[in-house]
């Protein structure tokens, strides 16, 4: 075999091993304090690749001029970065003027592999504005409309697709918030107010989405979303930005949406 065939077989694999391997980083500003984050169980089996477990994720910050790194603290060391899989927690302190977190999921496997869910919970300390709730109802092809709590991934574990999505929500919020699918350009797709309903039971599956909060409850609250699309795999975004797949055509298997303090 030729040297060229040699390199054409070598970047065939390292083509391979990149199509297998996706990250999805999030940004994530938190106010002075101490916070547990925690993976959620979930029923994946793990994969080991050269000795690091996937799916896994990786807690950092985004250094900042005139800000304070936070700092970690993971089995039992004080670091600047974690990674975490399976069981693991980790301590984060984040200092008065701390760098915003960057939260990042890695994922080695099959497209429909999915990344874990991560909570950050604040321990002790001054409480924030109160939560506001919802409840997202999910028409999904082939099962029906299904109900889901805030925060909670919409979804089933068949790779089936959303139809339909619609939101109820507390008098707190009421019409102040609002949602869409996003076209091509941020501007298509009409606004609904909640709890009105977007898609059609029964028919071709949604392509994206995406939620506002309206003054004044904006101005306390954010609201935080992601969806998971059949060939991409996961995408997060927040207050208005759209949340599509970068590929077209790609249908909407999963959504999770939460209405948070600022």
């Amino acid at each position: 075999m030729s040297i060229a065939n040699d390199l054409m077989t070598a970047n065939d694999r390292i083509t391979t091993a990149v199509d297998r391997f996706r990250a999805t980083p999030q940004v994530l500003p938190l106010p002075e304090g101490v916070y547990l984050a925690a993976l959620k169980p979930n029923r994946q089996s793990p994969r080991i690749i050269n000795g690091v477990t996937f799916p896994a994720t990786q807690i950092s910050s985004i250094p900042q001029p005139g800000t304070v790194a936070p700092s970690i603290l993971h089995k039992g060391n004080l670091t600047a970065c974690a990674w975490i899989s399976g069981a693991d927690i980790a301590v984060i302190t984040i200092p008065a003027g701390g760098s915003p977190l960057l939260i990042t999921n890695y994922v080695y496997g099959p497209e429909l592999q999915q990344c874990q869910d991560l909570d950050i919970t604040r321990l002790g300390g001054p409480q924030q504005a109160p939560s506001v709730g919802l409840v997202l109802y999910a028409h999904i092809q082939q099962i029906g409309e299904q109900r889901f709590a805030a925060g909670e991934w919409a979804a089933t574990d068949a790779p089936f697709w959303i139809e339909a999505l619609r939101l109820e929500v507390t008098p707190t919020v009421g019409k102040l918030l609002q949602y869409r699918v996003p076209g091509v350009s941020t501007t298509d797709g009409a606004w609904t107010a909640a709890p009105g309903r977007l898609g059609t039971p029964g028919g071709a599956p949604l392509l994206g989405v995406a939620f506002r909060l309206l003054p004044p409850l904006a101005e306390s609250h954010r609201v935080v979303y992601a969806g998971r699309f059949l060939r991409h795999g996961e995408v997060m975004a927040a207050d208005g930005e759209p949340c599509r797949s970068p590929q077209s055509q790609d249908p909407l298997i999963a959504v999770r949406v939460a209405i948070v303090p600022r």
